[in-house]
């Protein structure tokens, strides 16, 4: 069951400390107080974008756990109270109302990703004896699109076309890795970088990469298109060979 503020926080935030309860003093703190972060090393987990991810928490299951608090960037964000078999999760901060929820395993799954979700997150468990700290690092990405492959340059001579390539991926943000093949047996022609510079007799392949998604594109170049497009040896205009390269496209992406 996932809770919006218990009654017992509300009746907190309406009285001074000198007045509270032990236990209402210590739902304030633990829900209002800013905490600090571990200096442990945090887990990276990545998100694609307007999806879901979930954040695992990982404990002994011989420790009796009595609460679990999960922080964003140093705020609580959820409090999970457990007691016997059961236990309830409060949803602390009401902008995560109807994103958040905890599994069976206490794991906090976060829906809908936004990239303000993005940041630092830790849990803090604890036990009859101890108390557990975890931390997070929550990178979120969008799935990349159909990466566009296009003809920067070709030249021919003496009946040798040499061809450079570039692979480009519209609004793909960072941490995009491209890798080019070709047919025949897999062969990786370049492990990064969207150029790619080779004989124009293959067909190529660009693959762009990031943590959440890959896409490719292929470009068919024929040889005879080479020879065909000039009869006499030289070297092409990028201008020309532009236009060529939307033609390439065109066929290769079956219009």
């Amino acid at each position: 069951m996932v809770l919006l503020y218990p009654e017992s926080l509300i009746m907190a935030n309406q009285l001074s400390p000198a007045s509270m309860k032990p236990a209402q003093l210590l739902l304030l703190l633990l829900f209002q107080s800013q905490v600090s972060q571990t200096s442990s090393t945090p887990q990276i987990v990545n998100g694609a974008l307007g999806e879901s991810v979930m954040l695992p928490l990982k404990f002994s299951a011989e420790k009796r756990i009595m609460s679990i608090i999960w922080l964003h960037n140093g705020i609580s964000i959820a409090f999970t109270q457990l007691e016997g078999q059961s236990s309830l999760t409060y949803i602390t901060d009401p902008k995560w109302k109807n994103r958040l929820s905890v599994t069976d395993s206490y794991s906090l799954q976060i829906s809908n990703l936004t990239m303000a979700d993005a940041g630092s997150y830790s849990t803090h468990i604890t036990t009859m004896t101890s108390s557990v700290v975890s931390t997070y690092d929550l990178r979120i990405f969008k799935r990349l699109p159909r990466p566009q492959v296009q003809v920067d340059s070709l030249s021919c001579e003496h009946s040798t076309c040499i061809v450079t390539l570039r692979c480009s991926v519209e609004e793909g943000g960072e941490n995009i890795i491209y890798e080019w093949t070709k047919t025949g047996p897999r062969t990786v022609l370049t492990q990064e970088g969207s150029v790619l510079s080779d004989s124009c007799n293959w067909n190529y392949t660009c693959t762009a990469t990031n943590p959440v998604s890959n896409s490719t594109s292929s470009l068919n170049l024929v040889q005879q298109l080479c020879a065909g497009s000039k009869a006499t040896t030289g070297n092409f205009s990028p201008v020309t060979w532009i236009l060529l390269g939307k033609g390439l496209l065109l066929v290769s992406w079956g219009f």
